[in-house]
């Protein structure tokens, strides 16, 4: 029994051995089984690979998915667009039609909490009081608006400027989905501001000029 089990262990080796230096193409590769599954290809969005190529009458290469661009107007799943340019005007008309689509809860003012702590706390201060560590740090001059009960400041405009930035705020939009913009927002009006803690606050936002609903 031992000699037959060092016979077959013996006979696979050869196997390999001979399958491994006996099946070689003409540069010396050894042939490869169904390459696609390793050797995928590098296709990068919106790249003419037949201009690359040099063969721009190609259309098998020029009107590949990836080189094409998307339909005009088209947005991405999820994504409501904001009717309000960044401008005067556009500043102005969000905090006189502006509203927040979600209710004030909670959970928002929470979550508004948690977002605030990650990204304004730095500059708005703890209390939001335009005192925080780069301000006393000078890297920024004290900040005018502070929030409190006294200020009037309408939550479209709020929303606005963290779309867009204002003064030396740069845009939050990139970090901040439009549901996260409004929590924040509802923290800072409930917490600092001291607006009630009611459902009726949240309502849907229509632009007079566009009757484009912001979600």
């Amino acid at each position: 029994m031992k000699n037959y089990l060092n016979n077959s262990i013996k006979i696979i080796g050869m196997v390999a051995i001979i399958s491994l230096f006996s099946c070689k193409e003409e540069n010396g590769l050894a042939p490869e089984y169904m390459p696609d599954m390793y050797r995928s290809p590098s296709i990068e969005t919106y790249v003419d690979y037949g201009e690359l190529r040099g063969k721009q009458g190609d259309d098998s290469l020029r009107n590949t998915l990836t080189a094409r661009k998307p339909v005009e107007g088209t947005i991405h799943r999820g994504f409501t667009p904001y009717p309000y340019e960044n401008s005067i005007e556009g500043y102005n008309q969000a905090g006189e039609f502006l509203k927040s689509p979600f209710d004030y809860t909670e959970q928002s003012v929470a979550k508004g909490k948690e977002l605030y702590g990650m990204f304004c706390v730095h500059c708005h201060g703890g209390a939001g009081q335009g005192d925080g560590s780069l301000v006393e740090r000078e890297v920024f001059p004290p900040l005018p608006i502070k929030f409190t009960e006294s200020l009037e400041l309408p939550e479209g405009k709020m929303f606005h400027t963290i779309t867009f930035g204002k003064g030396l705020m740069g845009s939050h939009a990139s970090q901040l989905t439009q549901e996260e913009r409004w929590q924040l927002i509802h923290y800072i009006r409930v917490g600092f501001m001291k607006k009630p803690l009611t459902a009726d606050m949240g309502q849907t936002a229509v632009s007079a000029d566009t009757n484009a609903v912001v979600q």
